[in-house]
């Protein structure tokens, strides 16, 4: 079980660092001796609490996901309707998105890394998203969603979301509320059994 709390310490400051230095130089990038200079602690103060580059990213995913998780299902109402959830749901993930465009390409990095880190990430996600694999689940077997592997799902309207976030953020497509209401129809008809 992954703790979601953050700590007001030399730790919470070498992970502000490392998120900010691993969305600008990647992980391959990324050294020990630039998230001490960023942290404004020593180099060996960074070895009291991870032990290694790999468990500094590690403990980074977990606490980017937490905080995900905290903000995208704050209000979340796992008894509203299954549109109305969807809607929630990317609708939060859009302004997250947008609020904090670091959490873009973090979680660009995140998923480029080597095979043997990349693994050891998806029990974190499985545990803070458990509330939207089971509104996947839900709309699978009520009839209402097509029958695909939640990974489509996500595919098909959060990573739709994220990419077109940062391309608004980059100023390559300007996306209005009308524009996102009709783009957030899409990923809803795609994922819809009827076709919306």
């Amino acid at each position: 079980m992954i703790k979601c709390s953050k700590l007001a310490d030399k730790r919470q400051m070498i992970l502000e660092a490392t998120e900010k230095l691993l969305a600008h130089y990647g992980f391959h990038g990324l050294s020990m001796q630039l998230v001490a200079k960023e942290a404004g602690v020593a180099a060996g103060t960074i070895y009291r609490y991870f032990d290694s580059k790999n468990s500094l990213i590690l403990a980074l995913h977990d606490q980017v996901i937490c905080d995900v998780g905290a903000q995208l299902l704050a209000e979340y109402d796992p008894s509203s309707n299954l549109r109305s959830r969807f809607d929630y749901l990317w609708n939060q993930s859009w302004a997250l998105f947008i609020e904090k465009p670091d959490l873009l390409v973090c979680k660009s990095q995140f998923e480029r890394l080597p095979l043997e880190l990349a693994s050891s990430m998806s029990s974190a996600e499985e545990e803070v998203f458990a509330p939207v694999k089971k509104f996947w689940e839900e709309g699978r077997a009520s009839g209402a969603f097509k029958t695909m592997a939640d990974e489509v799902f996500g595919a098909l309207t959060f990573e739709v979301c994220a990419n077109l976030a940062f391309k608004h953020l980059a100023g390559k497509v300007n996306l209005d509320a009308n524009a996102l209401d009709n783009v957030r129809n899409a990923c809803w008809d795609a994922i819809a059994a009827d076709g919306g």
